[in-house]
């Protein structure tokens, strides 16, 4: 008889090509690996992966097994959802994050997620979006909540919110409202990373003829960008949602400005698995929080 384990582990090798990371997505060792593929092979009588120098490929009897697990993990994966109590789903997410949704409401989905799937421990990874892209693709990552829907093979994405961008700045700046961009250009402007979409937003926007030459700060910490701009040191362009504490106690404002400011769509991200209904219920809850929010 085949072991359901061994088709489970024969997948994720495929996968992710190779025998130390399937090992480590399977909470396993590298030689446990190793065994479960050797006796599959033996139980089905033919090779069914090819190592190579630095990749492991599915043998064309490996294809064809392949299909079969995919297929057969696709089924109980959707088994367990419709049928079992999801305290009986174990395991580890691999979630990455962009910072505007740690400033705005993951607690929120960590403690529904709590609830939900008791048993289901997360990784969480907090980055810019195209890094958490590139290991979202890299298969480094099992679920992405990032800026923009991602566009690639075997990737879904689902929409969880949008914010708009907003300036905003320490009492000690005296700025009329509204605020023409000459004289925000005046003041360095704090945004989000380099080769974000916001950054670019605002290369853009301050480009126009007839402003003056901005500096604009990049950085990855929106924690850093606001206390820089409560401090004077800045006008900060991000979206208002993450500064609720920091305007509501005055120590922020919101600029108005002429000029309309982009909204920032959020998705959740994964890749298309046998495992996938376990991922798109866990983005489910993401988006129902973060309707909430």
């Amino acid at each position: 008889m085949v072991d359901f384990k061994a088709l489970e582990t024969l997948v994720w090798v495929a996968t992710l090509k190779s025998f130390n990371r399937a090992a480590a997505k399977l909470n396993t060792t590298q030689p446990a690996v190793s065994q479960r593929i050797a006796q599959l092979e033996a139980d089905i009588g033919h090779r069914l992966l090819e190592r190579e120098k630095r990749t492991v490929m599915p043998t064309e009897a490996g294809r064809r097994v392949l299909d079969y697990a995919e297929r057969l993990l696709k089924l109980r994966t959707e088994m367990m959802h419709a049928v079992a109590d999801r305290t009986a789903i174990r395991g580890t997410l691999r979630l990455g994050v962009a910072e505007t949704i740690v400033h705005t409401w993951l607690s929120r989905f960590v403690e529904r997620m709590a609830k939900a799937y008791p048993g289901l421990a997360l990784e969480i990874e907090v980055d810019i979006t195209p890094n958490l892209r590139d290991r979202l693709v890299g298969q480094e990552l099992d679920l992405v909540f990032a800026l923009g829907a991602f566009a690639a093979t075997q990737l879904k994405n689902m929409p969880l919110c949008t914010y708009r961008m907003a300036f905003l700045a320490g009492p000690g700046l005296a700025l009329p409202q509204p605020a023409p961009l000459a004289m925000l250009a005046a003041h360095p402007i704090l945004t989000f990373s380099r080769n974000t979409r916001p950054y670019l937003v605002m290369r853009e926007l301050f480009s126009a003829p007839g402003l003056p030459p901005v500096r604009i700060h990049a950085s990855s910490s929106m924690a850093t960008i606001l206390r820089m701009a409560e401090d004077g040191l800045g006008i900060a362009a991000v979206p208002e949602e993450i500064a609720g504490p920091e305007l509501g106690s005055g120590r922020l404002r919101a600029l108005r400005t002429s000029v309309p400011l982009p909204d920032l769509d959020f998705f959740a991200s994964w890749r298309m698995t046998p495992a996938a209904a376990t991922v798109e219920a866990v983005a489910t809850i993401a988006a129902e929080v973060a309707r909430a929010a």
